[in-house]
């Protein structure tokens, strides 16, 4: 897995991308935008722009890309550290995987609030390209949920297929709701004990019709 400085992308490159998602965080879609616009808002001459991109699209999907390419290490190592921590800590300090990993989602959403709210504004966005993007950036983030879900033997009652559908249902959960975590402070905590309680019910749901069909 390259680090994260070999992820990080030409300081020209950088400012675009970053230029790009601050103009597009309130809902404009990134098709709107000018190179002209683009390039004053990150400081740089206009001409820089095809030095490292080919379009629009393509600089849309690099910054999607981008941010899925640091989201998605941090949420397998949060996930693992959760699963391997003692279960006999005091006064709960331990929190179980499903709690850590949401908790973890926010706060990169809310870290990253501009990347999060333009990647919103693109899931239905006019784009087919972009929503493309997007799509395929939040299916790899939930495969690889699955993967670690597999992996951590955290469902053994359950098959990969079931286990994918589920990941699947609360990457997408989650995304959405980062929408209302990034712009409703007061609600956060909230947020964090539904998502946690969403995900287990899926899976206890999911456990719970798994016996019935077995044993009728």
């Amino acid at each position: 897995m390259p680090s994260e400085s070999e992820l990080e992308p030409a300081p020209g490159k950088r400012k675009l991308i970053e230029a790009a998602l601050r103009l597009t965080a309130g809902g404009r879609s990134f098709a709107s935008l000018g190179l002209r616009e683009l390039a004053r808002e990150a400081g740089l001459n206009p001409n820089t722009f095809y030095r490292h991109f080919d379009s629009l699209d393509d600089l849309a999907r690099e910054a999607v890309e981008s941010i899925s390419l640091r989201l998605r290490p941090m949420l397998r190592r949060e996930r693992w550290l959760a699963a391997h921590e003692p279960k006999d800590v005091p006064d709960g300090v331990s929190d179980g995987v499903p709690r850590r990993a949401c908790m973890a989602f926010f706060a990169f959403a809310l870290e990253n609030r501009e990347a999060f709210m333009s990647a919103l504004a693109e899931y239905h966005g006019a784009s087919k390209v972009l929503r493309d993007a997007v799509r395929v950036n939040l299916h790899e983030v939930s495969t690889e949920m699955a993967d670690d879900v597999m992996q951590l033997n955290l469902m053994p009652a359950l098959p990969r297929e079931t286990v994918e559908e589920i990941c699947a249902q609360i990457v997408l959960q989650l995304f959405h709701l980062s929408h209302e975590f990034i712009g409703n402070a007061a609600q956060r905590d909230r947020l964090i004990d539904y998502a946690e309680r969403f995900v287990a019910r899926l899976f206890t749901g999911a456990v719970a019709l798994a016996h019935y069909e077995a044993h009728g």
